[in-house]
């Protein structure tokens, strides 16, 4: 797959480098809890059909999702898995092994997936691949795109100064490349993990999917 615009600069206004910094410091101070992201639930004990599965981006870790599967937690999903892969591995592998992952989960009403950068590339792959109906969602976190791709059960989240991965261009984008698109201002490419938009916007979107 082809990915398009990938830039690696842009400026930044004092408020998004502020958030910037303050994610890079969450993110740093989250690698210590990674038991926390091996935690599971009891089969006997849950109330979810259905699972969700988070994909940290290039370089990451597991741990970088964190306070995304707590809120997860919180709002009654308590199936929820991280997907992790190395950071050289080849994104066709990565979708492979991620959709193995999701093909095992264990759960009956489907997987909602979410993806930070890279992760969301990945997660989109699976999608584009996967079995209808199995897929409840998919929400992406600046994740790389391409403009001839057909995602349309995708919701896509971006930061407006993100030095890594730009928003598409424009208010509109061709039909079937997103289900809804959203570009949040003040927030680059970490910023938009712990962005109270993105959250709400993933929270709902989750939530509106479930098995009813």
């Amino acid at each position: 797959m082809a990915l398009w615009r990938l830039e690696s600069h842009c400026s930044m206004n004092p408020l998004t480098i502020g958030r910037e910094l303050v994610s890079a410091w969450a993110l740093a101070a989250s690698y210590p809890l990674e038991c926390l992201t091996i935690l599971q639930v009891p089969r006997r004990f849950r109330q979810s059909e259905d699972a969700v599965i988070l994909i940290h981006g290039r370089g990451g870790d597991r741990t970088n999702l964190l306070a995304m599967s707590l809120l997860l937690r919180m709002a009654g999903f308590d199936n929820i898995g991280f997907f992790s892969y190395p950071t050289r591995q080849a994104v066709e592998v990565s979708a492979s092994q991620l959709a193995e992952m999701a093909a095992q989960a264990d759960c009956g009403a489907g997987v909602h997936f979410i993806g930070h950068s890279l992760g969301g590339t990945i997660a989109r792959m699976v999608v584009e691949q996967s079995e209808n109906g199995r897929t409840r969602s998919l929400v992406t976190l600046g994740a790389p795109y391409s403009t001839t791709q057909q995602s349309p059960r995708e919701v896509a989240i971006f930061g407006i100064e993100d030095p890594i991965v730009r928003p598409p261009s424009g208010a509109t984008f061709p039909q079937g490349m997103y289900k809804r698109l959203i570009v949040l201002r003040n927030t680059g490419h970490l910023g938009v993990l712990y962005h109270e938009e993105a959250i709400r916007i993933t929270l709902s979107e989750l939530s509106g999917n479930r098995p009813k």
